[in-house]
């Protein structure tokens, strides 16, 4: 859907300025423009916002956006937003609704988890994942992940496994996944512990860096390596995965190097970016850019779209985080 042109904004803007805006007459005619027309708000809104906060009816303008279902709907319909627009957008409002996982959720998943569905239909379930995976972990969608679990698409379990072991801090519960049989679950399932620092989810790296498929294994070096720091095993053992023969696995663990970020592994990435295989070398090369970036104390790059320094938040909210380099276990 192309974007709305700012002759648009006309009539929402000299609603936003009138002295009254903050009436419930105000919140009524706006309502009445989004229902008419929910992305051409969306997008008219943000380009007020942006050329202005301190408008009378800004805060009333912010309370529509941030409490509506209609944009909701925006964030996870692919035709209204992009992935890192939307992304960056959620990363802003869930400051202000902590809540905004669990809706996400509701809306992006309003069937039963053992339907089956056409690749079409799975756009926004998967989208709805690709976004809350970027929120700040929380306990109370363990229920609804649980469910996503059972589903029939192995990306939506994949993606709900990583979100549950992140959500969780389980290492007994990960231990577990380590039975699955899909890789990419396992996989996921480990990367969802990269932030539990305890003897147990050490217990469950070590276990998991013996899987067969180098995906798994290539995470569960990485999680060693933030439970137990820097390791010269675990650079070892990576860069015996680099020798392997399968594209697969070289490329996890050049993805493996640049989420640890030790200037140990600059020569072998540096061998890497010379790989046969582009997959490889993409990661090679984003690996090495985080590493880089470490050592000069430069900050990564911003994720921050037009769209989320359109809509801004008040001094108390967070800026958008950066966006986390594509990872090779999904």
């Amino acid at each position: 859907m192309p974007d709305a042109e700012p002759g648009d904004d006309v009539f929402l803007e000299h609603l936003v300025d009138d002295v009254q805006s903050s009436s419930a007459l105000f919140k009524r005619d706006v309502r009445r423009i989004l229902e008419k027309d929910p992305a051409a708000f969306f997008q008219s809104a943000c380009r007020i916002l942006k050329r202005s906060v301190e408008r009378p009816g800004a805060a009333s303008l912010l309370d529509v956006l941030w409490s509506n279902a209609l944009l909701l709907n925006s964030l996870i319909d692919p035709k209204t937003l992009s992935l890192g627009k939307a992304t960056a957008f959620a990363k802003r409002w869930v400051a202000f609704d902590p809540s905004l996982d669990a809706k996400l959720l509701r809306i992006g998943f309003p069937f039963e988890d053992d339907d089956a569905m056409s690749e079409s239909d799975l756009v926004r379930p998967r989208r709805t994942l690709d976004i809350v995976s970027e929120l700040p972990p929380n306990r109370h969608i363990l229920l609804a992940l649980a469910k996503l679990l059972r589903n029939p698409d192995t990306y939506i379990r994949a993606k709900a496994a990583l979100l549950y072991a992140r959500a969780s801090n389980n290492p007994e519960w990960v231990r577990k996944m380590l039975a699955d049989p899909d890789a990419r679950v396992r996989a996921n399932a480990v990367e969802g512990l990269w932030e539990t620092r305890t003897v147990l989810a050490g217990s469950v790296f070590k276990e998991a860096a013996r899987d067969p498929d180098s995906r798994v294994a290539a995470n569960a070096l990485a999680g060693l390596y933030f439970s137990e720091g820097a390791n010269a095993g675990v650079t070892a053992a990576l860069q015996s995965l680099t020798r392997r023969c399968e594209p697969t696995a070289r490329a996890s663990a050049a993805f493996a190097m640049g989420q640890i970020k030790d200037s140990a592994c600059i020569p072998m990435l540096e061998d890497l970016l010379r790989d046969a295989d582009q997959s490889v070398r993409s990661q090679a090369l984003r690996a090495l850019i985080r590493i880089r970036r470490r050592e000069s104390g430069e900050a990564a790059a911003p994720a921050v779209s037009a769209l989320a320094e359109a809509v801004v938040a008040p001094p108390e909210a967070p800026a958008a985080e950066t966006a986390k380099p594509d990872s090779v276990s999904g």
